[in-house]
């Protein structure tokens, strides 16, 4: 184990890139078996707490193995999953948590408005709450290994801030596995350049506090937001549309660039990165 973690040590970008080639492999694999006519765009969007519910288990096992792998190359703090987060920084969250809110408010309540007797039945909501837990532990496997296994990895070669950009992209582009599953090519895409943009913000936030636990919570409360939108929209007997149409108006979603420049999480997280750039840089002249 020694050698392992020495190896790790003196290697991280080489390590890190190993760990994220193991994870691809895990995704991709399945999919040489499955049933060709659904691959490459030609199946459908995951919809509704249903169907997120049911990788709960599956999503477990992979954040347990990968939790496992992280403590035997000892990156248990480098990865920040054991350092505590700075206090004052984790304020920066409550921006993301009010606009996350206001964004379940306004889709039940636009429901509400469509029909007066809607109310989700408590058999679904005790469906969101297993599709919430479950949304946590993918917010947990995710940040764990993009912002903080493949984060420490760059940042042995890259500026904080530069590791960070590159960590989203590849973050983003991970998630082409969903194309190659059957998803649409036009929500893949939306949902790529919402992941880059998330991964903009949740990068910024573990710059900003040193640990991990804020980026996975953030994370996870994203997923299970959206989750209880697509379960809401769902019973109402509507259509899903992708995160970033909701987020950045019909016209804009027709082009996967602009939904990215324009989406509040990507334009949150620069500020962040270029509040930290100038904290940083204050710091280091006192």
């Amino acid at each position: 184990m020694n050698k392992i973690r020495s190896f790790s040590a003196s290697q991280p970008l080489f390590v890190a890139l190993a760990v994220l080639v193991i994870a691809a492999v895990y995704f991709v694999a399945p999919i040489l078996f499955a049933d060709t006519s659904d691959l490459f765009g030609h199946g459908r969007q995951q919809q509704g707490a249903s169907e997120f519910a049911d990788g709960l288990w599956t999503e477990a096992a992979m954040a347990s193995v990968l939790v496992g792998a992280v403590f035997l190359i000892g990156w248990g703090r480098e990865t920040g999953l054991l350092s505590m987060p700075r206090w004052r920084a984790t304020l920066f969250t409550l921006p993301y948590i009010a606009f996350v809110l206001a964004l379940i408010f306004v889709t039940y309540g636009t429901a509400l408005l469509e029909n007066d007797d809607f109310a989700l039945t408590p058999a679904q909501w005790g469906t969101v709450g297993v599709a919430s837990f479950a949304a946590l532990i993918v917010g947990f496997f995710e940040e764990l290994l993009f912002r903080g296994v493949l984060l420490h990895g760059l940042r042995s070669k890259l500026p904080a801030i530069a590791a960070v950009l590159v960590a989203a992209v590849i973050f983003g582009l991970f998630h082409f596995v969903n194309w190659m599953g059957g998803q649409p090519l036009e929500i893949t895409l939306f949902q790529i350049s919402g992941a880059i943009g998330g991964g903009v913000f949740l990068g910024a936030l573990v710059l900003w506090t040193g640990s991990l636990w804020p980026s996975i919570i953030m994370h996870g409360l994203w997923d299970a937001a959206v989750t209880l939108d697509q379960t809401i929209t769902i019973a109402n007997g509507g259509e899903v549309a992708s995160e970033e149409t909701a987020l950045v108006g019909a016209e804009s979603a027709y082009d996967p660039l602009l939904a990215l420049v324009l989406s509040p999480e990507t334009i949150y997280g620069v500020i962040l990165l270029a509040l930290w750039a100038w904290w940083n840089k204050r710091r280091s002249a006192v």
